[in-house]
C-alpha cells in the first residue's frame, strides 16, 4: 500500500463518512494500538461508519486504492489481540457507531441487530420494554458485542455461540452485499427462524474468516424460565478432578444440567471472586490494601473453595428444579459439595444480612453473598463487568472504574483455549501439560473448563502479567506459544487463536487451509478484508 493509495483513500472516506469519523491522527492511533496482551502492531487509520451503505462505500474504496481493512465490532477480544489486526499497515474498521436493534421476536426468540450493540444494550433492551426473552451471555464485560462474540465461536453461560446467528448480513471483499439464509428472497417471511434457506449454507463462512464484514445479524434469545438456579459444586481434592468432570459430564448428558458447566480452578475462582469480596470488606474494615487483599482471600478459602468449583445455571419449573437438586446430590455424593442458589434464596440472605451487619460473621458472610451475586446474575442472563476485575487483581491493581479498558492499563492477560473431548482423563492430561508449561515459565495457570455440552469441552488458560516489563511480556507470550503448539500436537487444537498465533494453527500444506485461501480469492481478490486472520496470506 502506497502513501499515495492511502491519502486518496482517507479523503474519499471523509467525504462518505465525514471527516470526524476518519480517525488518522498519531493521538487516535495509539488508543487503538494499545492492548491488554502487549502485541505491537501499526495502523493506518480508524474508520466509523454508521450505516450498511457506509460500509459498501469504505469497502469499494478499499477496493479502489487496495488499502487493507481490519473490521472490528466494539473491539473488546481481549487476551486475543484487542482491535488489532495480524498485520502492520491496515486501516481499522471500528462497527461500535452501528448500534441498532432492528427487531426482537418475542414469539420466535431472537433479535436482529448491528456489530455495535453490546450485551448491555440488548438486555437492557428487553427490561425496559418487560420482554420475556434473556441473553445467552459470556463472561465477558456486558459491553462485549453481542454479533462479534460469535463471529468468534464464543461460549455463553447457557450455550455455544456457534450456531447463535441467522439470516447474516455480508458486506463481502468483492463489494457485493450478500444475505444468507433466506434473507436473499425480499419476500421471505423467515430469514431469521431457519437460518440455512436453500442451497449451500454460507453462515459458517462468516465465522473466524476474513471474507466480509457482518453488518447485522439476528441473535438467538431464550425464552424467560419459570423458575431457574444456579449450581456451585466444591472439589475437596486435586486428584479426584477426572471423577468431578465425569459427574459433570454425566449430568449433562442425561440434561439434569442443561446448560454450560463452568469448572474452575482455585487459582480462576480467586480471582473471579476476591475483587467482589475486597470491595464488600472495605467499607467496614479498616486496614491498608494489602491487609483488606489478605482478608478477602482468607475469607474464601474459610469457605473452602477447593481446588476445584463447578458453577452451572439451571431453569425449568419449580418441580423440574427439585428434581434436578436431588438428582445432583446423588451424583456428587461423596465427590463435591453442592449448593443451590435461588432468586429468594438470595433475596433472604441479603435481608436477612443486611439486618445484623454489627455482626462480624455475618459481615463476613454478606460479603460472600455480594460477591456472588453478579456471578450468580449471569446464570439469569443478566451481563456484568465483574469478571473484569480477575485482569487486575492477579497483579494487586485496582481499575479506576468497573468499566475500565483494561487496554489502557499495563495490566498484561493471554489467552490459551484448547477444546478437548468431555472426558475425565483428557482434562487430567491437559492440565498436567498446563501445570507443567506454566511452571517452566513461572507463570500461575487460571483455568476454566467449560462443559459445552455432553460431548466437548473448551478448556479457558489465561495468564497475568505485568505489561510494563518487557521481560515478563515476551515471557508470556513464549509460554502461550509454546502450550499452544504443544496442545496441537497432542490433538488438542485450540478453537480461537490471538491475532499474533495465527501461523500456529495454519499450514499451506493442509487442503483445508489451501481451500479457504481459494474462497478468498473469490469473495475478497484483492485481499481487502482482514488480510492474514484465519487464512494463508
Amino acid at each position: 500500500m502506497s502513501t499515495d493509495h492511502l491519502s486518496q483513500a482517507l479523503c474519499l472516506w471523509s467525504d462518505a463518512l465525514g471527516a470526524e469519523h476518519v480517525l488518522s491522527d498519531a493521538r487516535d492511533l495509539v488508543a487503538y494500538e494499545a492492548n491488554v496482551s502487549g502485541i505491537r502492531r501499526a495502523i493506518a487509520a480508524v474508520l466509523r461508519p454508521a450505516s450498511t451503505d457506509q460500509v459498501l462505500r469504505v469497502v469499494a474504496v478499499a477496493n479502489e486504492q487496495r488499502v487493507p481493512l481490519y473490521p472490528i465490532s466494539v473491539g473488546k477480544n481481549w487476551g486475543l489481540g484487542s482491535r488489532l489486526p495480524p498485520q502492520d499497515g491496515a486501516v481499522i474498521v471500528d462497527l461500535s457507531r452501528m448500534n441498532r436493534i432492528r427487531e426482537v421476536s418475542v414469539r420466535h426468540h431472537y433479535a436482529v441487530v448491528e456489530p455495535g450493540v453490546t450485551q448491555r444494550q440488548l438486555y437492557e433492551h428487553l427490561e425496559k420494554n418487560r420482554l420475556p426473552l434473556i441473553l445467552n451471555v459470556t463472561g465477558a464485560a456486558a459491553d462485549t458485542s453481542l454479533i462479534g462474540n460469535a463471529l468468534e465461536r464464543g461460549i455463553g453461560y447457557f450455550s455455544s455461540k456457534a450456531d447463535s446467528l441467522a439470516g447474516l448480513e455480508v458486506v463481502l471483499g468483492n463489494g457485493s452485499l450478500l444475505k444468507t439464509g433466506f434473507g436473499h428472497y425480499e419476500t421471505a417471511h423467515s430469514p431469521y427462524v431457519y437460518r440455512y434457506g436453500i442451497g449451500p449454507s454460507l453462515d459458517g463462512l462468516f465465522y473466524q474468516s476474513n471474507f466480509g464484514i457482518v453488518t447485522s445479524a439476528a441473535v438467538d434469545l431464550l425464552p424467560a424460565a419459570e423458575a431457574c438456579m444456579a449450581l456451585v459444586a466444591r472439589l475437596d481434592r486435586e486428584e479426584r478432578l477426572p471423577d468431578f468432570v465425569e459427574a459433570m459430564i454425566d449430568l449433562r448428558q442425561q440434561e439434569i444440567i442443561r446448560t454450560v458447566a463452568h469448572i474452575g480452578n482455585r487459582h480462576r475462582t480467586r480471582i473471579a471472586m476476591a475483587p467482589l469480596v475486597h470491595r464488600e470488606l472495605a467499607t467496614w474494615m479498616r486496614l491498608p490494601e494489602a491487609g483488606l487483599r489478605r482478608a478477602a482471600e482468607q475469607l474464601l478459602e474459610d469457605q473452602g473453595f477447593g481446588p476445584w468449583s463447578a458453577v452451572a445455571g439451571i431453569m425449568g419449573t419449580p418441580g423440574q428444579l427439585r428434581d434436578a437438586r436431588r438428582l445432583i446430590r446423588r451424583r456428587l455424593r461423596g465427590l463435591a459439595r453442592p449448593m443451590f442458589m435461588t432468586d429468594r434464596l438470595m433475596s433472604l440472605a441479603d435481608r436477612v444480612s443486611s439486618r445484623l451487619t454489627f455482626v462480624p460473621w455475618v459481615r463476613r458472610q454478606r460479603a460472600l453473598l455480594k460477591a456472588a451475586q453478579p456471578l450468580y446474575g449471569l446464570a439469569r442472563g443478566i451481563p456484568t463487568d465483574a469478571p473484569m476485575l480477575s485482569v487486575y487483581w492477579p497483579l494487586e491493581r485496582q481499575p479506576a472504574s468497573d468499566r475500565e479498558n483494561p487496554d489502557q492499563s499495563e495490566c498484561g492477560l493471554l489467552y490459551c483455549v484448547p477444546f478437548l473431548p468431555a472426558d475425565g482423563s483428557l482434562v487430567r492430561e491437559a492440565m498436567d501439560l498446563t501445570t507443567h508449561v506454566f511452571e517452566k515459565h513461572q507463570f500461575t495457570p487460571f483455568v476454566t473448563l467449560n462443559l459445552v455440552d455432553g460431548k466437548a469441552l473448551e478448556c479457558v488458560i489465561n495468564m497475568a502479567f505485568d505489561r510494563a516489563s518487557a521481560e515478563r511480556t515476551a515471557a508470556a507470550h513464549a509460554c502461550n506459544d509454546e502450550l499452544t503448539t504443544e496442545f496441537i500436537r497432542r490433538g488438542f487444537p485450540p478453537y480461537r487463536v490471538g491475532v499474533q498465533s495465527m501461523h500456529l494453527v495454519m499450514s499451506d500444506q493442509s487442503p483445508f487451509w489451501r481451500t479457504v485461501r481459494a474462497l478468498k480469492r473469490i469473495l475478497d481478490p484483492n485481499h481487502i478484508i482482514a488480510p492474514g486472520r484465519y487464512n494463508l496470506v
